[in-house]
């Protein structure tokens, strides 16, 4: 199960403080709103909520800490990819926008909670609030996989008249496989855990499934954002056979 979680924490702290960097020199808001949302998400939300569970008995009070800090930093990141999903695939549209609002008010209402009105005990966030949030994560996670599908499937009709990039085209591709695949992984432990009250981290098969989602999302994120010099040149060329062919 370790395995794949480790791989994800890894590879989305790399992906996520490139995108950052990248937007101190670009100042452009995809590169941040991404950055952030891999982010907090992932290393600094999971991983300071991880951590805390673990501390809950044998350091109470650092584990509150960190799990005060994971919610905000997944309420961060929550919000940063509601955004993303808006202002990058719909910006001039009203119904976007009122979703996005709307995503981002529950997680601040959540993380208010969670800050103000006792959502966190022994460092464990209540389950109210963790499960309201992992609705609304997993689905601004789904949305945007759903968006980028739809997105590379309409560079990839440009790709075919030679007006768009193959490796830009296949970028969005693997946005949308390793989005997808963090959602579902969200979305399998929260279901559980509201039909059966059992916490996902108590049953193996669901940590194993959160394993498996985890070690797709960190794969697919590395390809798109980092990734080695042999895969984009077999990209490009598997682009190029097409034409040469005919």
């Amino acid at each position: 199960m370790l395995p794949g979680l480790i791989l994800f924490g890894v590879i989305s702290t790399w992906v996520g403080l490139r995108l950052v960097l990248l937007w101190w020199s670009t100042r452009q808001l995809p590169e941040l709103l991404i950055g952030v949302g891999v982010l907090g998400i992932g290393p600094l939300g999971f991983g300071a909520s991880a951590a805390a569970g673990i501390l809950a008995t044998g350091a109470p009070g650092l584990a509150h800490g960190l799990a005060l800090w994971g919610a905000f930093a997944a309420s961060a990141g929550i919000a940063a990819k509601f955004v993303f999903n808006w202002r990058v695939y719909h910006p001039s549209e009203a119904w976007a926008a009122r979703i996005a609002f709307t995503g981002i008010g529950v997680v601040a209402v959540v993380l208010a909670a969670s800050v103000f009105v006792g959502g966190v005990e022994h460092g464990l966030e209540l389950p109210r609030w963790y499960l309201t949030r992992g609705v609304f994560q997993a689905g601004c996670l789904l949305w945007g996989a759903v968006e980028a599908i739809l997105y590379w499937d309409k560079m990839r009709r440009r790709e075919r008249l030679g007006l768009a990039d193959p490796t830009v085209t296949n970028r969005f591709l693997l946005w949308g496989i390793a989005a997808g695949a963090a959602g579902l992984g969200t979305a399998v432990g929260v279901t559980f855990q509201l039909a059966t009250g059992i916490p996902s981290a108590e049953v193996p098969a669901l940590l194993l499934s959160s394993s498996l989602h985890g070690l797709v999302a960190a794969i697919a994120m590395w390809l798109a954002f980092v990734p080695p010099r042999a895969y984009t040149l077999w990209i490009r060329a598997q682009s190029s056979a097409p034409a040469a062919s005919s």
